[in-house]
């Protein structure tokens, strides 16, 4: 029994040990990031700015309004709301601001149904698409932005997403963990080499390449993460444009972080299910950048690591093993510094410590929630929506 348990533990420490190591280094090279994009601007190309909208009548017009009235200087674009159980009135106000209205019915709603249901009823010519979420505002020059990378040969670029409010304490360490992945998933990976990380909204494509991608994706949860895989399977890098702004609501509970975390784990194990076989495959015909996406599918969440490794920490305290306490706390404190050098510099300041503190909380609600991991990915759990206004510095 004794040797059993020194290999269960043995395990875990390599499994934990690798993904600290993993996160360090790419938390690192994203100091090293730099964008050199020196092709002339395209002119008059045609952006689809779509924004899929499931039962967000409270917000999808004001939503509406700020995509009409952005400025895309090198080009034109047209705004479409694909409307899945919104209101009669909100479909008619709609149209009466502008916005193309694509509706669409499902028993059962997903976004990746939705998007591909409205490509289809969409006849009009279109050279890219920006993806965005019912709560999203581009910041001026956004689509400008994203046009540098397209026009320099890039089929899929993600934007910067980063946090509309910062209005209670959940909701600013949700910010915080969307500007760590901001500067590991995208910028580290894009300093050494590999494809950035898509979001699920704030992203745009190659209208025609997006169409392909799209085609038979039916994740529920997960469309962007199979959108990788099959943007890298054709050997196509991601882009990440970070001067490229768009404004996302951030969750305000513990309840609601948990559950959104929970579905994206439940996603995971789909995800390293179904790509185990073609990501060694891939590996061997030299595509690195599709193994290296593999591996994130099976990358412990941050919240669940730092709840995980004191507990450790303490039970090998009264147990025989190889692996004393001081092997978990150091990677403990190797995984907190790979975080704190992740996070901007305008974020440490007192609301950071106050936030900090409800970090037990988001642990033992995530460590809830996983019970409930193998439905998650099944569930279409909706965020709601409430913010419209974006949030002053």
């Amino acid at each position: 029994m004794h040797a059993v348990i020194t290999i269960f533990l043995g395990i875990i420490y390599l499994y934990f040990g690798f993904y600290i190591v993993y996160f360090l280094l790419f938390s690192i090279a994203g100091h090293f990031y730099k964008v050199k994009i020196n092709i002339p601007k395209r002119e008059n190309s045609r952006f689809l700015v779509m924004i899929p909208a499931y039962r967000e009548d409270e917000i999808i017009l004001h939503t509406a309004e700020e995509a009409l009235a952005h400025n895309f200087q090198n080009g034109v674009f047209d705004v479409v709301v694909i409307a899945d159980k919104l209101k009669i009135e909100t479909v008619d106000q709609l149209r009466e601001k502008g916005a193309e209205v694509a509706e669409v019915f499902f028993e059962r709603s997903t976004k990746t149904k939705s998007i591909n249901k409205a490509l289809d009823t969409i006849k009009k010519d279109y050279d890219r698409i920006v993806i965005l979420d019912a709560d999203n505002i581009m910041r001026k020059g956004c689509l400008d932005e994203i046009s540098k990378y397209l026009d320099a040969g890039y089929y899929a670029v993600q934007g910067h997403r980063t946090a509309k409010n910062r209005d209670s304490s959940f909701a600013l360490l949700d910010s915080i963990s969307e500007e760590i992945n901001n500067h590991v998933f995208r910028k580290g990976h894009r300093a050494l080499g590999f494809s950035s990380a898509l979001i699920g909204s704030g992203m745009a494509f190659k209208y025609d390449f997006f169409k392909e991608i799209m085609h038979g994706n039916e994740e529920m949860g997960g469309e962007d993460k199979e959108a990788e895989f099959r943007i890298i399977g054709r050997r196509k890098k991601i882009a990440y444009a970070d001067e490229a702004i768009i404004y996302d609501e951030k969750v305000s509970s513990a309840d609601v972080f948990a559950k959104q975390r929970t579905r994206w784990i439940a996603g995971q194990f789909y995800f390293f299910r179904d790509h185990f076989v073609p990501a060694f495959g891939h590996l061997l015909k030299g595509n690195i950048d599709y193994f290296e996406k593999f591996l994130q599918s099976f990358i412990p969440p941050r919240v669940i690591l730092l709840g995980v490794l004191p507990v450790f920490a303490l039970l090998s305290l009264f147990i025989d093993s190889p692996i004393e306490w001081y092997h978990w706390a150091s990677l403990l404190i190797i995984f907190l510094i790979a975080n704190m050098i992740a996070i901007p510099k305008r974020f440490y300041n007192k609301d950071f410590l106050v936030a900090a503190m409800q970090l037990p909380k988001a642990i033992y609600a995530m460590a809830v929630g996983i019970f409930g991991v193998t439905r998650a990915h099944k569930t279409n759990f909706h965020t709601p929506k409430t913010k419209k206004s974006v949030e002053k510095e």
